[in-house]
């Protein structure tokens, strides 16, 4: 009995303290296929063979000196995890996770000299990282600047959720060496900042436009100044995210009131105008200034050097946007382009007096791509360099997919010039020159293709835009995701692992099935979206090869990627199955957008027939008039398919109103439905 009360104490105590005991357990293959499954981006080297279960009251973080804010911070969301999913401190003494830099610190000392070598012949080892146990009973997260640390501890973090509860936790004996493919990876337009920015430092990502930046309103003769989100600028800092500060396209400052107050600087003759993009459909038209003034690179200093008295380290600065130009003599003797990048540099070199360690970007965006060289030239070497909108004009045609290049950029780039690209293609059409139609893609082929060429080109930034605020993540999430995963590490792993993992920290049910999706729709909607759909409706291209009853090549312009007649079919069937899938998700995203996908598959299998019909028949007899009344029929059958399929698409997100650019994408659709039967019913049958 004795014993038995012994028994009984000794049971009571194991229950209810908190030293409840460690574990060390080997990791299935199974195992370790569904931490990596967690894990956004995956990381460059990683293996784990031994894991800890224990108590997560056992579970001690310690963050070493020196580790600056950023350390601090990273620390601070770890315990947070441990404190919001387990109610714990994780002050235990039982298993303790080190944060520390890689030198002068215990998580330095537990670094072997090859280790610590390592990480600093990474590329971008500023953002590296180690992680790896010593003994059974902690784990090292070790980097070389704050930032490594803060990636480190997001890695962790990711590696945890499955598991942390209140009642246990199992911590991956990890062992990981990390690093990004590309310096800077972001989006450049995306909604609610306060929202996205954590959200997608989460992943990884670490560049985005600050859109609050606001040119205060101009006065004569007081000095220019902005207003910025500072607390947004600092918490994101400490996420390792860069927000930027953008001084806005020089030919977009009339909206600051700066023609107002300084008639002088209004670029002279209508030369000056530079007008719209085509989805900006009407307003402005957007004069670019006299950049030659004196009075243009005062202001400019002024609102360089309120930036940096604010804080801020680094600001882009936009060239005017489109071509056009002033027409004074000054101006006309070296350009608009140049003109307004001696202006920002001068007022560049006025804000470094007071303020040395403050750095500008320049933008090129769309200024006349055949003059690039004679801005870069005026730059100092290290200065950062930023391009957009270029898909159209560094397009090389190729199979089985497209290049992009610039022979000028890429040999600067190749030189060692630091570029970067805003064309990630995160949204359908990927370029913000075109009507940037909302319509639904989730392709992660198409997101690597495009980083890869960035890569290979040694481009060192790539950024993705989108253009409406509502149904952001909905709309545009999983390519983020893409970016976050390719931007990062390029050859981890394949489209269709990465949306497992995608699908699995989204709570999909068969993660599995979601791969298979997106490795049937990925291929197909690359193909759709990169060749002129659903653009063409809008600009006409259809129509027009209907009217000139100019014969369509399979292979080339909007049939980019249809290499025969048979490929409509094929891609069809492709579809159908994809959508077979997708109905068996309890969400209904992803078959809403395989539909709006194979809706126009249909839409150019039955634009393709009746444009091949009118250019090599004459429609003299009624059997070939009731054919190409057929071909009619099935085209107004596809083409309200995709009317239906984008509003049932738009309709599960939220009622109306929807943005305009749905409403754009549906009447191109029915625009150039309707023009082709009008001007063939008008003309071919009896």
């Amino acid at each position: 009995m004795r014993w038995l009360r012994l028994s009984y104490v000794l049971l009571f105590l194991c229950l209810t303290s908190p030293l409840r005991g460690l574990t060390v357990r080997a990791v299935s293959p199974d195992e370790l296929r569904s931490w990596t499954r967690h894990l956004i981006p995956l990381p460059q080297e990683l293996a784990i063979e031994h894991k800890v279960v224990l108590h997560p009251d056992e579970v001690g973080i310690r963050l070493e000196q020196g580790a600056g804010d950023i350390g601090e911070h990273a620390a601070k969301e770890l315990k947070t995890l441990f404190a919001t999913r387990a109610g714990a401190e994780a002050a235990g003494p039982g298993f303790e996770i080190v944060i520390g830099l890689a030198r002068g610190t215990e998580a330095g000392r537990d670094l072997s000299a090859e280790e610590r070598q390592r990480l600093r012949s990474l590329p971008n080892r500023d953002q590296a990282y180690l992680i790896k146990p010593v003994g059974e009973n902690r784990l090292v997260l070790a980097a070389l600047e704050p930032r490594g640390l803060y990636y480190a501890v997001r890695t962790l973090h990711q590696l945890l959720e499955p598991s942390l509860s209140p009642q246990t936790i199992s911590i991956p004996l990890a062992k990981i060496t990390d690093w990004p493919d590309l310096e800077e990876r972001g989006v450049w337009n995306f909604p609610k900042p306060e929202e996205w920015v954590p959200w997608m430092a989460s992943l990884k990502l670490n560049f985005g436009k600050m859109a609050e930046t606001k040119v205060n309103p101009i006065e004569r003769g007081k000095p220019g100044s902005v207003t910025l989100n500072m607390d947004l600028y600092e918490s994101a800092r400490l996420q390792g995210f860069e927000y930027q500060p953008f001084l806005t396209h020089f030919n977009f400052l009339h909206r600051f009131g700066l023609f107002r107050a300084y008639p002088e600087l209004a670029g002279r003759g209508d030369e000056a105008l530079t007008g719209r993009y085509f989805a900006h459909k009407k307003g402005n038209q957007h004069r670019a200034p006299n950049a030659a003034h004196p009075l243009f690179r005062k202001l400019l200093a002024e609102w360089l050097r309120d930036f940096a008295r604010q804080g801020i380290s680094e600001v882009s600065c936009w060239l005017s946007e489109r071509p056009g130009g002033d027409a004074g003599l000054e101006t006309t003797a070296v350009g608009q382009d140049v003109m307004e990048v001696r202006a920002l540099l001068a007022a560049y070199e006025e804000a470094r007096k007071e303020y040395p360690d403050f750095t500008i970007r320049v933008f090129l965006s769309t200024v006349p791509s055949g003059r690039y060289y004679r801005v870069i030239a005026e730059m100092p070497e290290d200065m950062k360099i930023e391009r957009a909108c270029a898909t159209k004009i560094e397009r090389v045609m190729r199979l089985p997919r497209d290049l992009f290049r610039n022979p000028m950029l890429d040999s600067y780039s190749a030189e060692g010039r630091w570029i970067a690209s805003y064309d990630v293609p995160i949204t359908a059409n990927a370029r913000v020159d075109t009507p940037e139609f909302m319509v639904p893609e989730s392709s992660a082929h198409r997101v690597r293709d495009y980083v890869r060429q960035l890569i290979e080109r040694k481009f060192r930034g790539a950024y993705g835009m989108m253009a409406w605020a509502d149904n952001g993540k909905a709309t545009c999430g999983f390519n983020v995701h893409a970016l976050a995963e390719y931007g990062w590490n390029l050859d981890g792993r394949s489209e269709q692992e990465f949306a497992i993992a995608w699908a699995t920290r989204e709570g999909y049910q068969d993660p599995e099935k979601v791969g298979e999706w997106a490795d049937l729709m990925g291929p197909i909607e690359f193909d759709v979206y990169d060749s002129d759909f659903p653009i063409a409706y809008s600009w006409g291209k259809y129509v027009e090869m209907v009217r000139q009853r100019r014969r369509p090549y399979l292979g080339e312009g909007i049939f980019r990627y249809y290499s025969s007649a048979e490929d409509f079919d094929r891609k069809i069937a492709i579809s159908d199955r994809a959508l077979t899938i997708a109905e068996t998700f309890e969400s209904d995203y992803l078959a809403n957008e395989t539909r709006v996908v194979r809706s126009y598959v249909r839409l150019a299998k039955g634009l393709y027939e009746v444009a091949e019909m009118v250019a090599t028949e004459d429609f003299r007899d009624l059997e070939s008039q009731q054919r190409l009344r057929q071909a009619l029929d099935r085209l107004g059958d596809a083409g309200e398919e995709n009317v239906a399929s984008i509003k049932s698409w738009r309709s599960a997100l939220g009622p109306e109103p929807w943005h305009y650019r749905v409403h754009d994408a549906i009447k191109g659709t029915e625009d150039t439905v309707d023009a082709v039967t009008d001007f063939v019913t008008g003309r071919y049958f009896y």
